[in-house]
């Protein structure tokens, strides 16, 4: 089930973010589930049965590297996007990352004790904050359009 935002103006680095923690999740649930299989077949109660070669068992271990460089893949992802977060500093920083990676409102985020800001001021840096965000992805064009990029 994907995570879609509901806002036509989302932030793409959010929606990429939210479909790359969904694929994180999945790809590690999957990937345990192979691992115990694989055991399964060279260690438990399988041990003894004889595979066939184009089943999906005698492919464990390929399907397990498979997800281990995608997985990887993924990290690398999150950790830019993070990278992306951290380019923001002191309250603008812990706003972004309340807001749109732990999914808190932004009373929830004044009521943080040692925030040392109001609701009010909360609001009005997010504010500001989503102004310089739609801005930035107005002008990630895709590779396509970029030549019908007007400036006026």
């Amino acid at each position: 089930m994907a995570i879609v935002l509901r806002n036509h103006n989302s932030f793409k680095w959010l929606q990429t973010y939210l479909d790359n923690e969904e694929e994180i999740a999945n790809i590690e649930l999957d990937l345990k589930r192979c691992q115990i299989e694989l055991v399964r077949w060279t260690e438990g109660d399988l041990s003894t049965v004889k595979l066939n070669k184009n089943s999906k068992a005698s492919r464990l271990e390929d399907i397990i590297e498979s997800h281990e460089q995608n997985l990887n893949q993924d990290y690398q992802i999150r950790a830019e996007v993070m990278t992306l977060l951290d380019k923001f500093d002191g309250i603008e920083n812990t706003i972004l990352k309340e807001k749109y990676i732990n999914g808190l409102s932004l009373i929830e985020i004044a009521d943080i004790e040692g925030i040392g800001y109001s609701y009010q001021t909360i609001k009005r840096i997010h504010a500001e904050l989503k102004r310089r965000l739609t801005w930035l992805d107005m002008w990630d064009v895709p590779e396509k359009n970029k030549n019908q990029l007007k400036l006026f």
